[in-house]
């Protein structure tokens, strides 16, 4: 049986940007109709005809399979471990197989900071569909915040705001970590990151880092920069960078003392590389 919740809001929730229209968690068993009759009208679709929402929808499908379409995606195959970006105003039409049947999880809302969240993160929409695996953790997202919808406290609708947000960096964020979830190969980049941060106050060499974690330096330094965006001695220097601007902003120590903690061969070297990364000498920054 479905668990729909259609919302109400308020004048002073639109000012806040996002509004969430409906929070649904729904489990459709084999052979069953869809979609379920208890949908309101202004939600309800047939599958023969599809749909168009003036809201946004983050659909999530956690078990079974099923097809999606729309106005710029072919008819395509879902699995469990999909996430679907229905966007408002866009023709869209899906069901799960009849003979799997599916559970889907959703999220609809609104408003101006909503529409900046998806041109930032989902911006095309020839690629709605988002294979991002079977996820407990994104699934207790829509749990509670469907939970907070249940009981509409006073402010739920804000609370609803931070729910929206993080289902949509997460499955923005596992559609991008998902071809690393399973690559050995991880296993030693995160060791070599480990042992970046745990030699930060000498100089290594890159080499040495991948031979530390049994990886060939060229592969080594392309996996890294797929894995970080940077390369092995970029991401190194940063660290330095970061590490510099807390001593800097957190102690009095000079930049003499810097340079040496932070295994630089001279002052001179360290200002140089502060610059180069801030825009400011180190004492500029310390006084800003």
């Amino acid at each position: 049986m479905a668990t729909i919740k259609y919302l109400l809001t308020q004048k002073t929730d639109h000012g806040w940007g996002i509004i969430t229209n409906t929070v649904g968690l729904q489990a459709v068993d084999p052979g069953s109709s869809y979609p379920t009759p208890d949908h309101p009208e202004g939600h309800l679709f047939s599958t023969e005809t599809g749909r168009v929402l003036k809201e946004a929808q983050i659909l999530y499908i956690s078990k079974g399979s099923g097809w999606f379409v729309s106005a710029h995606q072919p008819r395509t195959e879902l699995r469990a471990g999909d996430a679907i970006v229905l966007y408002p105003g866009e023709w869209h039409n899906y069901a799960p197989n009849p003979t799997t049947g599916w559970s889907e999880a959703w999220i609809g809302f609104s408003g101006f900071f909503a529409g900046k969240l998806l041109d930032k993160f989902f911006p095309d929409r020839s690629h709605p569909i988002h294979h991002i695996g079977v996820s407990g953790s994104l699934l207790d997202i829509y749990e509670k915040a469907y939970d907070v919808a249940e009981k509409q406290m006073p402010a739920y609708q804000q609370q609803l705001m931070g729910y929206v947000g993080l289902i949509i960096t997460t499955v923005y964020a596992r559609s991008q970590q998902l071809p690393y979830l399973d690559n050995p190969d991880m296993t030693g980049i995160n060791l070599a990151i480990r042992y970046m941060r745990s030699h930060i106050n000498v100089n290594i060499r890159m080499e040495d880092v991948a031979a530390q974690v049994g990886m060939g330096y060229s592969k080594f330094r392309k996996v890294f920069k797929d894995y970080t965006g940077f390369a092995p001695a970029q991401y190194f220097l940063r660290l330095k960078m970061e590490r510099a601007k807390d001593y800097l902003l957190s102690t009095d120590f000079s930049c003499k003392e810097i340079t040496y903690r932070l295994g630089f061969d001279s002052a001179s070297h360290f200002n140089k590389m502060f610059r180069l990364y801030e825009g400011i000498t180190p004492s500029q920054f310390r006084k800003s």
